[in-house]
């Protein structure tokens, strides 16, 4: 019979850590991210690369150059790419144990490890060939030989300080926040390192930045670059709370069992036992990072996200449970197995990362265009997807991709609104592939001419649709005003006079706009009443007849909360007008909410909808109608809890 100990409980969480992140590791996809990092491989020179790879990308050269030569000697397979991070990502799980155990006991390094070994904020990185993972573990590398020096300084002190300017280097080449975390843990030994030794660590110090300099160029180039790419949105203040949630897998279950674990070893020690200073060098760590980014990220340009907090994290493990005294094996397996059961079963059912993660959205929407379109002379298909990532896929998988047609080939919406209109007239049905960033008016333009949904097929990042001519099913209606009932609930700044019973779209009236009135019809509730989900969409819509001058008329929409503006959009009508000259047709024109796009944490939400008449002309109104639209639950499920 083996015997029980710690080494064995390790062993059995490394087994693990190593199961859920090699689970179907052939089966892993290529994020965007990779393939953007392996569009940038294809030069000629390590010079080009430089220059043309790395300067423009916002990231340190670091990986982009490692990525260089390990594709040219072993090929770019997704699981080839891919496994010297998740190997890294496993190795990290045995660093955390060591520096827990250097700095608190061994209870301690595999009640962290057990927790940093399931949960998904370190699986998912480890099977994303980027700068994440390698840089956490490039930095647990960097705290453990720099413990031994504020430690035991007596003990290899230079050996120690070799690996530590290895392994901090090897930080500032990986990312920018890496290269944060190691000033902070150099600048934090100023405080902590034995006098005797202070002289030889600052020299420490000063190899590392020498090691440096030849990064400097790159650096300031990207640091005059400013944010990532202008898609990333400045945080709000319930980022920290979503980042807690996120490294608790949102997971009810993992975060009672993470309390309950330090309250069990709360409950066994005295407080003078505590070394706060620790505690503080911990928090510290945890914090600064967390700040440097929330701030930058509000005042001077946005870079802040999940993932390059990647690199700090580890040590609130450290917080929650480096008070707990050194415990028995059989104990320490017990809450080892907790952690693991709560962290895991939340990976696999609660944040879905096998089915999610492990299903492209590129290649996803192919396999449905194959389904319902490739061979179907009644569908049209439309593609909103990358086409350098889309084309790597249909090779794959062989599917002809000349039978649809990309959604960037058109120049706005009057010109795919006029595609539409065309091509209904043959065709009986309508294919949709598209990505989170497509236009939130591609879909209420696609029912004007195919109003029924036949299915919606929903993937983290993407969203595939069938749409077809028959006859419109109900939809989610919050108002409409067609004008037939002079005291409608919810609308304002509607004039009887401006009633007109000689022209409709639909019933007997419609509501005449003049030169003298410049807001129409007003739609006005508190969005708690509307209640809708954080991925859903608010379409308004209205049947206007007139003559309509570039950006004069606007469908217009807001969020106020307590008398002050949150949002404000509108889309011209201009955009709508008809496809042919030949007469003065009704048209419908659009505007949406994309409520995933906006912060809704305000009390007393209200939103508004109404008529912008900016350009004084006149022109008439009929069916005035806002509708909810549900979206997508889990389009932003690998970073967002979708259960709520």
């Amino acid at each position: 019979m083996v015997k029980l100990t710690n080494r064995t409980i390790l062993v059995l969480l490394l087994v693990v850590a190593a199961i859920v992140r090699f689970y179907n590791f052939a089966e892993i996809p290529f994020t965007h991210d990779e393939f953007s990092a392996l569009s940038r491989l294809h030069y000629d020179t390590f010079s080009t690369l430089i220059r043309e790879g790395v300067m423009p990308d916002g990231h340190p050269a670091g990986i982009q150059v490692f990525l260089y030569y390990w594709v040219r000697l072993f090929g770019s397979e997704e699981w080839i790419v891919k496994l010297p991070f998740t190997i890294f990502g496993l190795l990290s799980v045995w660093l955390v144990y060591k520096i827990a155990d250097r700095w608190f006991n061994e209870t301690t390094g595999l009640l962290s490890a057990a927790f940093f070994a399931t949960m998904q904020f370190t699986v998912m990185y480890s099977q994303i060939a980027r700068p994440y993972i390698s840089g956490l573990f490039f930095s647990l590398l960097m705290v453990y030989y720099w413990s031994s020096i504020i430690l035991t300084p007596g003990k290899h002190f230079y050996r120690n300080s070799l690996f530590f300017v290895i392994s901090a280097s090897l930080c500032s080449y990986n990312h920018h926040f890496s290269l944060l975390f190691a000033v902070l843990v150099g600048a934090s030994g100023l405080f902590l390192v034995d006098r005797k030794y202070m002289l030889r660590y600052i020299m420490a110090g000063l190899a590392i930045f020498v090691l440096y300099i030849p990064h400097l160029k790159i650096f300031f180039y990207q640091l005059s670059m400013g944010g990532v790419g202008g898609w990333l949105a400045a945080p709000e203040n319930d980022f920290f709370v979503n980042y807690l949630g996120y490294i608790f897998n949102f997971s009810i279950l993992s975060l009672v069992v993470a309390l309950s674990v330090m309250l069990f070893g709360l409950s066994r020690r005295n407080r003078q036992e505590l070394n706060y200073k620790y505690y503080l060098l911990f928090f510290v760590w945890f914090l600064i990072p967390l700040l440097t980014g929330f701030f930058y990220s509000r005042y001077v340009n946005a870079v802040l996200q999940f993932s390059v907090l990647i690199f700090s994290f580890t040590y609130l493990l450290f917080l929650l449970f480096g008070h707990i005294r050194p415990q028995k094996p059989i104990i320490n397996l017990l809450l080892v197995i907790a952690i693991l059961f709560a962290n895991t079963f939340s990976l696999v059912f609660t944040r879905d990362h096998y089915k999610l993660f492990y299903q492209s959205p590129y290649e996803a929407m192919l396999i449905d265009y194959q389904e319902v379109g490739q061979t179907d002379s009644s569908t049209i298909s439309i593609l909103d997807t990358h086409h350098r990532n889309s084309a790597y896929y249909s090779s794959r998988l062989g599917i002809d991709t000349t039978g649809f047609r990309w959604f960037d080939s058109f120049k706005d919406e009057h010109e795919f609104k006029c595609f539409l209109e065309n091509q209904s007239m043959d065709h009986t049905r309508l294919y949709l592939g598209s990505l989170s960033s497509i236009n939130p008016l591609a879909v209420p333009l696609i029912l004007d001419y195919y109003p029924k949904t036949e299915w919606r097929r929903d993937y983290a990042g993407a969203t595939s649709y069938l749409f077809s001519q028959e006859i419109e099913q109900e939809s989610y209606l919050i108002g409409k005003l067609d004008f037939e009932s002079e005291s409608p609930t919810h609308w304002t700044s509607l004039d009887p006079e401006k009633w007109s019973d000689s022209i409709s779209f639909s019933g007997s009236n419609s509501y005449r706009m003049d030169s003298e009135t410049e807001f129409g019809p007003t739609f006005s509730a508190y969005l708690d009443d509307i209640d809708p989900g954080e991925n859903d969409f608010i379409e308004i819509s209205a049947r206007v007849k007139g003559s309509f001058k570039s950006g004069s008329q606007l469908l217009v929409s807001s969020l106020e909360s307590k008398g002050e503006g949150v949002y404000w959009g509108g889309t011209p009508f201009d955009s709508f007008a008809p496809c042919s000259d030949s007469g003065d047709h009704w048209i419908t024109v659009h505007h949406v909410l994309k409520l995933s796009d906006m912060h809704l944490k305000h009390r007393k939400l209200q939103f508004k909808a109404y008529i912008w008449n900016r350009g004084g002309s006149s022109f008439l109104v009929d069916d005035f109608q806002i509708k909810l639209r549900p979206g997508n639950r889990v389009i932003y499920g690998l970073n967002k809890n979708f259960r709520d």
